[in-house]
């Protein structure tokens, strides 16, 4: 005798035709204008055209990165190398955040790689992972940089049930390494938490990000920026706190923050803190 089984029992099944994709950007500099020497962006990888705003650092270029997907699937498996030549400067973000869907028993990944030459400048700054229920993410962001380089980059996530019934995400494996041109590691961030305790790392609150800068020059005064600015952040909102690791050359910021909105204030005041105190001026912002 054939007994039913309810639907949500049932073993699944994969039929993902999850993709495996590796893309590239490779900014230049000539005649102290930076401009895109390489890409290569299959689907579901996609980019503007760069161009220059006011106000950016001399030669700047920002690049914006699209998806032609709804999101990150399971079995889905993203690669992408930025690298920034000698002397270019480049600001790359994207034009949205990255839906991460239910991955059942896989999961998805994410593998960023940057590569900052000498007297380099990169800003990395996509918006934050949207982690719905059932998401399982491996994300790496591994940084290679030059004793003369500045490096700042925003890695983000936040869980988020559409159906406003609270179902949690189900794991979080996120790293982020920094090395030396040599490959030799001296940072290491990991950071493992699944979606059941959250909210118990964060303090009731679904968004937390990192925001990290490294700049053999500055680190010193980024820091003091950065400090004077999280002082002005109100707890109820946004909860952070900075490490200035002077051995390294390297700041980090670690926040929580109680909604999208409060998390994307708050890496926007970082990124302005940082601008100024580089440059001493107010950086335009970047329309999303």
């Amino acid at each position: 005798m054939n007994i039913p089984v309810p639907v949500q029992d049932l073993p699944f099944r994969s039929t993902s035709l999850g993709r495996s994709v590796r893309a590239r950007l490779q900014f230049r500099s000539f005649g102290g204008k930076t401009y895109l020497a390489h890409q290569h962006t299959p689907h579901p990888f996609h980019i503007t055209r760069p161009f220059s705003i006011s106000g950016d650092p001399e030669g700047m270029a920002t690049l914006y990165l699209q998806s032609s997907a709804g999101g990150l699937y399971h079995d889905d498996d993203h690669h992408l190398a930025v690298e920034v030549e000698d002397g270019a400067f480049a600001h790359v973000t994207s034009q949205a955040s990255t839906i991460i869907h239910n991955s059942h028993q896989s999961g998805s990944k994410i593998d960023v790689e940057l590569r900052v030459a000498q007297n380099g400048w990169l800003e990395f700054c996509p918006e934050p992972a949207i982690l719905f229920p059932g998401a399982r993410l491996a994300s790496t962001l591994t940084a290679h940089v030059h004793a003369s380089s500045k490096l700042l980059f925003c890695d983000a996530q936040l869980c988020h049930d559409p159906n406003g019934r609270g179902a949690p995400f189900s794991q979080l494996d996120n790293t982020i390494r920094l090395k030396t041109g040599e490959g030799e590691t001296f940072y290491v961030d990991r950071a493992f938490v699944s979606g059941e305790n959250w909210l118990g790392a964060t303090d009731g609150r679904q968004c937390a990000g990192t925001f990290l800068v490294y700049d053999s020059d500055n680190a010193g005064l980024i820091s003091s920026e950065l400090e004077a600015c999280i002082a002005r952040f109100h707890e109820s909102g946004i909860y952070a706190g900075q490490t200035h690791l002077a051995d390294r050359s390297v700041v980090v910021v670690r926040l929580i923050a109680t909604t999208g909105a409060h998390l994307t204030e708050a890496m926007r005041a970082l990124w302005i803190a940082i601008r100024v105190a580089l440059t001493g001026q107010f950086p335009m912002p970047r329309r999303k």
